[in-house]
């Protein structure tokens, strides 16, 4: 008798050890969903409810006695649980450590590091007496100005470079021209991605903290209202947000109450007032050696219209993110070789594709995207082939079979796509399509009914002659108007109804003689 009493105690403990591990996983996984809010509220309060009622049953069948195989069955389902509970919070905290980030709006403070060489005799601020520091002043000049401020407080004699982007910066300090580099910590992390050995070969001898002052200036709820969204592509070597020449201009017209994307492709080449040069004309490729938000401010004063948010992204990452997701399906316009990833000229590292719809690997979708050689298709065509890319993407991403590779694309990302836009508009937007899982459609807005002609360009002095640039035409920039307008002003219908009997009541003429109508009518019963 002693003897069962014992067993039934540890079995009951063991069965709590289980229920407790079960517990801890759900409010990890219970607060990990209501932090992110990513999941539409009803789904997870009914998941919570549910598993509530679960934990509650077992807790239950615990004080009783039960059969062996109940016992069994028992554990195994609160161990199926545990993990479920606890992959799920892993992921979704995961996810909201990813985009915060990838998110300038959303870092709530800046941590910015102080670079030097590994084997340099530098070990403090106060050793960079009479050195040269390197300082960003392209997307990260406010950061550089904070950090000038503060050593201005500490140094006796500050010297300095300045440069619009890290990668001359980074190599101007491996080569021992300038003896340190400020850098915020997301662009210290691209560097180490991107330059090899970076971190190997430099140490962190300083370290300040800025407070992010950048506030989110759209308040659109865009579960509802129309927005726009600019993606900016860098097809160079180096991360996405250096201050470099943008090959790919996406601006994405998105109708949440319509389900509706109008993708406008801009021309690289077209020719729009710079704003980073008193508006002077320049090419649009030019303006984000400038960093982007002179992109943007640029195709703002070209429009007419707002860019509620944009993204910049290198298109490096299109290997790495395409077969992330395991391939694309894309109608290829027409049959090419192009070079690799590497740019290579050897023949055996060609890319060729054949004309036609096919699903294609991360090099095969890189080669489309630079092709432009063949004549007849240039610029407009490679355009149309980045569309038909991120159109891809964009239904790929949407197929309910990618959160198997969603662990991967969280590792990717942050390393090549820097955006404004806030993780708590992310997750709205897509708290509000898992709600409603309707199917959207994208259309394009091609640049082709202008032309090409020489013309001197801002970013270019004079004497170095004209560039050939794009001319929009009048039509084309009327259609993006009339896209956007399409999508923020929709026409609301109101609720609206009659009968037959008053419908002469609301005529407008005076002195109206209903008798008048029914005389032509018998007089023309047609």
């Amino acid at each position: 008798m002693a003897k069962q009493k014992t067993k039934r105690y540890y079995t009951r403990t063991i069965d709590l050890i289980f229920l407790t591990v079960l517990f801890i996983a759900y409010l990890y996984a219970l607060v990990a969903a209501f932090r992110f809010q990513i999941l539409p509220f009803s789904w997870v309060l009914t998941t919570a409810f549910i598993i509530a009622l679960i934990f509650i049953f077992f807790f239950l069948i615990s004080l009783m006695k039960a059969k062996r195989w109940i016992i069994i069955w028992k554990r195994i389902i609160i161990t199926i649980l545990c993990v479920f509970l606890g992959s799920f919070g892993f992921l979704f905290h995961k996810t909201y450590a990813t985009l915060q980030q990838m998110s300038k709006n959303e870092q709530e403070d800046i941590t910015v590091y102080t670079i030097t060489r590994k084997l340099s005799s530098i070990t403090s601020l106060k050793d960079l007496e009479n050195k040269i520091i390197g300082f960003q002043i392209g997307d990260e000049k406010d950061i550089s100005a904070y950090a000038q401020a503060s050593f201005m407080a500490q140094l006796n004699n500050l010297q300095y470079e300045e440069n619009l982007s890290y990668t001359p910066l980074i190599n101007a300090l491996l080569q021992d021209d300038i003896q340190a580099l400020v850098m915020s910590e997301s662009a210290y992390q691209m560097a180490c991605t991107y330059t090899q050995d970076f971190k190997d070969n430099t140490k962190i001898i300083h370290k300040i903290i800025k407070e992010n002052t950048e506030q989110e200036e759209t308040k659109k709820d865009i579960q509802k209202e129309a927005f726009t969204f600019y993606i900016s592509g860098v097809d160079s070597t180096g991360s996405p947000d250096q201050a470099s020449r943008t090959d790919t201009n996406l601006l994405l017209i998105v109708n949440p109450r319509a389900n509706q994307i109008q993708m406008v492709s801009l021309p690289r080449d077209g020719y729009m007032p710079n704003s980073a040069l008193q508006y002077q004309n320049d090419k649009l490729t030019h303006t984000g050696i400038y960093g982007i938000e002179a992109s943007v401010k640029t195709i703002e004063n070209f429009y007419g219209f707002s860019i509620d948010y944009y993204a910049r992204v290198s298109f490096d990452s299109l290997i790495e993110i395409i077969d992330a997701i395991g391939g694309i399906d894309v109608d290829v316009e027409i049959s090419f070789c192009e070079q690799d990833e590497n740019r290579s000229f050897a023949k055996e590292d060609q890319i060729c594709l054949v004309k036609g719809k096919q699903h294609i690997n991360g090099k095969q979708a890189l080669a489309y995207a630079r092709h432009r050689k063949t004549a007849g298709y240039d610029n407009p065509g490679r355009e149309r082939a980045q569309q038909r890319i991120i159109k891809g993407v964009i239904n790929e991403l949407m197929n309910p079979k990618t959160i198997l590779h969603m662990n991967t694309l969280l590792e990717i990302i942050p390393n090549y796509v820097v955006t404004n836009m806030p993780v708590s508009q992310m997750a709205s937007f897509i708290s509000a399509e898992l709600k409603t899982l309707q199917p959207w459609s994208i259309s394009s807005i091609s640049s082709n009914t202008g032309a090409y002609d020489q013309r001197y360009t801002a970013s270019i002095p004079i004497e170095e002659g004209k560039s050939s640039v794009y001319l929009f035409s009048q039509e084309e920039v009327h259609q993006v108007l009339n896209a956007y307008d399409g999508a923020t002003k929709q026409l609301q219908m109101q609720n609206f109804n009659f009968t037959l009997d008053e419908l002469y009541l609301h005529t407008p003429l005076l002195n109206f003689d209903e008798s008048i109508v029914w005389d032509y009518m018998a007089e023309n019963p047609s």
